[in-house]
C-alpha cells in the first residue's frame, strides 16, 4: 500500500469517495470545484496496483492548529488498515509544519483514540473549527459529533473570539 498526497488527477476519486457517505450524513457534501481547490490538502491509500483505497485532508488552521477532514476508506479496504495510514501521514504532515495540535470532529472516536486523539468536552475550545464549519452546517442545531485533539487545545484563535465561539456552540445545543 501506498500513501501518498493527492494529486489534481485524483480529484474525481476522492469527490465521488466523500460524497458516497454524504447521503447519510457521515460526511458534509462537497462540491467538485471545493475538492479541486483543497486537493493539496489531501492525502491519499493505494493499492500495490495503483488503485484508490481512501483519503483524508489536513486543514491548517495556522501555527496554532490543523483539522483532519474527510477521512474515509472505500468499504473494500476496510481491515487493510488503510485509514489508519493516511492518519498517520496527515500527523506527520502537521508535524513536519511545526503544528502541535490537530483537531478533529467525528462519529467514531474510538478509532481516533489508538492514534492519541482524546475527547474535548466543550467544542467551543476550538474556536477555528467552530467558526469555520459549524455555523453553516445543516447540523448546528442537533450536533452529533465528538469532537477530539490530539495535543494540547490551543490558546489562540485565528478566526474568531472564543466567547463567540461559545455562544454558537449554545445555539446549537
Amino acid at each position: 500500500m501506498l500513501v501518498r498526497k493527492a494529486r489534481l488527477q485524483d480529484a474525481s476519486n476522492v469527490y465521488d469517495l466523500v460524497n458516497s457517505l454524504s447521503g447519510d450524513g457521515t460526511l458534509l457534501k462537497r462540491a467538485f470545484s471545493e475538492i479541486c481547490e483543497n486537493i493539496r490538502d489531501f492525502t491519499l491509500a493505494e493499492s500495490d496496483g495503483g488503485v484508490f483505497l481512501g483519503c483524508g485532508a489536513l486543514h491548517l488552521y495556522g501555527p496554532h492548529l490543523a483539522e483532519v477532514r474527510s477521512i474515509v476508506v472505500k468499504p473494500e479496504a476496510k481491515g487493510q488498515r488503510a485509514g489508519g495510514r493516511i492518519l498517520a501521514g496527515l500527523i506527520e504532515e502537521a508535524e513536519e509544519h511545526g503544528i502541535q495540535s490537530v483537531c478533529l470532529f467525528t462519529r467514531i472516536p474510538d478509532f481516533f483514540f489508538k492514534y492519541g486523539f482524546r475527547t474535548v468536552e466543550d467544542k467551543s475550545e476550538l474556536p477555528d473549527k467552530v467558526f469555520k464549519d459549524c455555523q453553516n452546517c445543516p447540523r448546528l442545531h442537533r450536533c452529533d459529533e465528538v469532537a477530539m485533539v490530539r495535543g494540547r487545545i490551543p490558546r489562540i484563535s485565528i478566526l474568531g473570539a472564543r466567547h463567540e465561539a461559545q455562544e454558537l456552540v449554545k445555539i446549537s445545543g
